[in-house]
């Protein structure tokens, strides 16, 4: 990949690959929930310390950051995508983002915590009231079990009006 010179066009590709990310995970992240979620949050991580970088370093930042993701999407991408649920779609159509992101929070897999505020900042973003992202960090929920992953990261978001844990996944993406 060659990154554009212009600082801003590396922040505008860095943004995109973020959003990439965070929609292939709803349909390819079966793959490997922990390690997929790396595609979106990764990207998103280098996003946020932009600001602090100098503008020299956007563009190298960007090429980096697309090796990873593009490593990881190769090395853990299943096969075939599967398709998403519309029920699950319908679903996250209805949640607020707090509703969201105290979910995430309360499964307390920190993949899970720093995919849920990613995909949050993604369907924030999305002007058309595209849920795919919201979704995504939803998919994300029950695809990674409780646990899998050596320690939880407590949380200072603030949710109102938690929803339950129910999940309209069923066994999608239970490997």
């Amino acid at each position: 990949m060659r990154a554009p010179d212009d600082p801003d066009l590396a922040y505008g590709q860095l943004t995109r690959l973020v959003r990439a990310g965070t929609y292939r995970y709803l349909t390819h992240g079966h793959g490997s929930p922990i390690m997929l979620v790396h595609a979106a949050t990764a990207p998103n991580a280098v996003l946020r310390t932009l600001p602090v970088l100098p503008r020299e370093l956007w563009g190298p930042s960007l090429r980096a950051v697309w090796c990873a993701v593009a490593a990881l999407t190769t090395a853990y991408g299943p096969k075939a995508p599967a398709a998403p649920s519309r029920d699950a779609e319908k679903w996250a159509a209805t949640m607020t983002a707090d509703e969201v992101f105290a979910q995430a929070a309360a499964h307390g897999d920190e993949h899970v915590i720093k995919f849920a505020d990613t995909a949050l900042e993604v369907a924030a973003g999305a002007p058309d009231g595209d849920h795919r992202a919201q979704t995504a960090a939803l998919y994300a929920q029950s695809a990674v079990e409780p646990g899998l992953a050596s320690s939880t990261t407590p949380t200072t978001r603030t949710a109102r009006g938690v929803r339950g844990t129910r999940s309209a996944w069923g066994t999608h993406g239970q490997h």
